[in-house]
Order: structure tokens, then sequence, then C-alpha cells
């Protein structure tokens, strides 16, 4: 016990009355804990890893189960198995199709995609109709259900004719579409697109002649139509659906119940291939087909029952909304029309405005560079004429210092001029006025004329432009170099001065 004691517990020190425990650190206790948590990231991550190749084989092992029950899956090998049929049933009745060409060939009116066979089965329809239901077999009069009486003129039975047009369906609505694209690119001189009226004929449905004689080849409704066919406002269709164009519209309109009667508006401009009727159906026709606009729709029993009076009332109530948007639409243009004319009006004026600005702009910045340029040259003109008058005077005063300064002494002359002598000159002014001077003989006239330009200088005489001549002998002193000795002027002389600017 004592043994165990003093190895567990510490040796006990006392000095001086103090006591002192020491204890022994343990070794190596941080170095285990860091090697444990190693070893358990390890292990997790092979078990992550084991985790994940065994999703990863399990995935595998589905997806190749599921590929071996679709090829082993009764539908997939019903539709092959179909499929296979049909191919062999198209290679064994191919030859069976041409012979049934050879022995019944297509008729005229069965080629939907030919426009040449939409207007032959559009004209037989017109020719038959003209021939069985046209007005002109009935009496000039027709009463309603309620016994009234609608009196029908001569010159309105003649109008009365099969008011169908000889066009095939799908030509008749490209023709009105594009009638109403010139008319949306330039609604002035083209006018608005018509309207369409279809009807669909069963020739072999009982209850369709009773309804095309009684109801629609009624007096009322007839000029109805030819009203506002002849104004342009309507266009009607007819055909037969045992012809391929009118099985191609009755498609195209999804009719199920004859007789077939609509009233559609005809979308400018559209080439897509849908058309739109009470709900938005999609046909696809042989040539482009155009967005049709539903206004008025009755087949079947309801045409069937229908009144004369109440299938005019129908027409003329779509027709005449018909007017209004189109008397909508014709006064917005027409007021887009004085907008844009009014615009242009005041762009014009404001146009002209600004170019008369800038014109007397123009012009006032010409007649400042003008009136510069006058100043300037007037300005030039002026330092020129000063400088000439100053170089002049200048020229002047160095000639007569080149001859000495003044006028030579009074006498025959002296010993500096040699043998020279003086002679007395009279300068006479235009104005009158006599100027005397002495000069020496061997002066030449530009000494003369010199001194006259100093003596008009001094005394502000405006002469500028001067000759000088003499009269005895009468001659124009015009050479500068000679002397006056050579002009025979000594000892004295007479000099006329003569302004050439006066």
């Amino acid at each position: 016990m004592e043994d165990s004691s003093s190895t567990t517990n510490a040796s006990m020190n006392v000095s001086g009355g103090t006591t002192t425990t020491s204890r022994r650190p343990r070794v190596g206790g941080s170095s285990t804990t860091t090697t444990t948590a190693t070893t358990n990231a390890t292990t997790t991550n092979e078990y992550q890893e084991e985790e994940e190749n065994e999703h990863r084989v399990s995935r595998q092992r589905r997806r190749y189960l599921n590929s071996i029950l679709m090829i082993f899956s009764p539908t997939l090998i019903f539709s092959k198995i179909l499929l296979v049929a049909t191919m062999i049933l198209r290679v064994g009745l191919f030859p069976i199709r041409k012979l049934s060409f050879w022995f019944f060939p297509p008729g005229s009116y069965d080629n939907v995609a030919s426009s040449s066979a939409s207007k032959q089965a559009a004209k037989a329809f017109v020719e038959m109709f003209q021939k069985e239901y046209s007005i002109l077999k009935h009496e000039q009069s027709s009463s309603s259900s309620d016994g009234t009486q609608y009196a029908i003129s001569n010159e309105d039975t003649t109008d009365m004719m099969c008011p169908f047009v000889e066009n095939g369906y799908v030509d008749t609505i490209r023709d009105i579409a594009n009638r109403g694209q010139l008319h949306q690119e330039n609604a002035g001189l083209h006018p608005p697109p018509p309207l369409l009226l279809i009807y669909l004929h069963a020739p072999l449905h009982d209850k369709v002649p009773h309804f095309v004689k009684h109801v629609f080849c009624n007096a009322r409704v007839m000029s109805l139509i030819h009203r506002y066919k002849n104004s342009g406002a309507l266009t009607c269709w007819g055909g037969s659906i045992h012809t391929a164009d009118g099985a191609h519209a009755r498609d195209t309109l999804q009719v199920t119940c004859f007789p077939f009667l609509a009233l559609v508006r005809v979308q400018p401009g559209s080439s897509s291939a849908s058309t739109t009727t009470t709900t938005t159906t999609t046909a696809t026709a042989p040539s482009s087909t155009r967005n049709l606009e539903l206004l008025f729709r009755m087949e079947g029993p309801a045409l069937q029952s229908i009144q004369p009076n109440v299938l005019f009332h129908y027409l003329s109530n779509a027709l005449t909304k018909y007017e209004a948007i189109l008397t909508e639409q014709t006064m917005r243009r027409l007021q887009r029309e004085e907008e844009v004319r009014l615009r242009e009006e005041q762009d014009r004026e404001y146009r002209e405005a600004l170019e008369a600005d800038q014109r007397r702009e123009r012009e006032k910045r010409e007649q400042q560079r003008l009136k510069e340029e006058q100043e300037r040259k007037v300005r030039e003109e002026q330092e020129r004429i000063a400088n000439e008058k100053q170089n002049r005077l200048e020229n002047a005063r160095r000639i007569l210092n080149r001859n000495g300064e003044g006028e030579p002494p009074n006498g025959n002359g002296d010993s500096s001029m040699g043998t020279s002598q003086v002679t007395r000159i009279r300068l006479v002014l235009p104005s009158g006025k006599r100027l005397e001077r002495r000069f020496w003989g061997k002066d030449t006239i530009d000494v003369v004329r010199s001194f006259l330009i100093l003596h008009f200088e001094e005394n502000d005489i405006p002469i500028e432009n001067f000759e000088l001549s003499c009269n005895y002998p009468k001659k124009a002193l015009a050479d500068g170099e000679k002397t006056l000795e050579s002009e025979e002027l000594c000892p004295h002389g007479v000099i006329m001065v003569q302004d050439l600017d006066a």
C-alpha cells in the first residue's frame, strides 16, 4: 500500500517550512490522439467510396434492366409489327393504286392544288345555281312568314343573278387579302377589301333545295346581297362539297352539317397557315391560307328552319357593323392624314422660316464681309497713298540734299561749285501764284520737281500730279535727267506748273 502510494504520488521536499509537490508528466498523449483522428477519417472516406460504388453499380443494373424491358415490351413490339405491316401494304398496294388511276382517272374538279381546276369547279357551280336556283324563275315579289309582301322592281330584278364569283376558294381569299394589303399601303388610292360570304352546297342533302329556293334566293335577301356586292363591300363564293375545292373549304372551316353559310373578313397581308373561326382552328391549304375573322356563321338545322326576314336581319346587321367599322377607319385615316398634312405644313413653314433666317444671316455676314473688305481696301489704299507720298517727299528731300541745302547764293557761281552758274527760275503755279528760286545751272528738272513737291507739302497745296513746261520755246519738261542749262533755262527762265488732276 505504501509502495503504491509512493509510486503514484510525488515526493515531498520540506525546506524552510515550504512544501513542494511535483508530478511526473504524461509522455506521448497528443501523438496518440492525432493518430486516432487520422484513422477515423480514413475509415469514413473508405465507407463513402464503397457507398458510391454500390450506388453506381445499382444505377447501371437498373438502366440495363430497363433497356431490356423496353426492347421486349409488348407495346414496342406491336408498334414495330404495325410499321412493317404498313410498309408491306404500301409496297403491295402501289401497283393497284396506279391501276386505279388508269381505270378511274380523277375528275376535272378533284385537284385542289390546281387553280384551273378550282376555277372550273366554281364556274360549274355558278352555272348550276343559275340553272336551278336563280331568282328570275320566281315571282317578283316574296312574302315572309307573317304574310308581309316585299315588292321588287324590274330594275332590281335584272341585278338579281347568281351572286357567286367564278373563282376558286383559295384564289378568292388571296385576291381579297391582296386588295386589303394594297388598301393598307395606300388607302387613298385603293378601296377597303370586301367581306366574303361563303356558301357550301350539299347536292344530296334533302333540306338544301328548300333553303336555297325559299330563303337564300328570297328577293329581299338577294337584293341586300347584290346591293353590297355592287358597292364593292361584299364578295360571294359558293362551292359544292363534292368538288375538291369545296371539300377543302369544308375541312378548313370545320363544317359538319349543311347547308352552311358564313360571313368572314379576310385579314390583309397575312401568310400564316391558320384560319380563325368561332374557335381558332388550323387547316392546311394547297397554297398559303389567310386569317379569317368570323362575323356570321350558321349551318345545319339553324339554316334549315330559318325565315328569310331573319336571315336578312342577320346579314344586314353584320354588313352594317362592317360599314360602321369602315367608316370609323376612314375617319381615323382622314384624321391621321389631316394631322400629317398639318405637321408637314408646319414643318414646311418652319423650314422656310429657318431658311429665310439663314439666308438673312448669310446676307448679313456677306454684307459685313464686303464692308470689312471695302474698309480694308480703303485703308490699304490710304496707306499706299501715304507711303507713296512719304516716299515722294523723302525722295525729294534726298535729291535736294544731294545738291546742297538751301538755294544757291546770288551771283554767277562760287569756288566750291566750279564754273557752274546760278540761274533764276520763276515758277508759275496753276493758281497764278509765282515763285522765284535760284538753282544751279547743272541742276536737273527733278530738282525743280522735288522743290515743288516739298513746297506743296509745306504750304498744304493739294497738288500731287503735275507736269512742267516752258513757253519760250513751247515744250514740256518731261525728262527729269536733263539739266536747266540743257533746257536753255540759264541764267533765268520761266516754268509753268500744270495740275494733272484738275
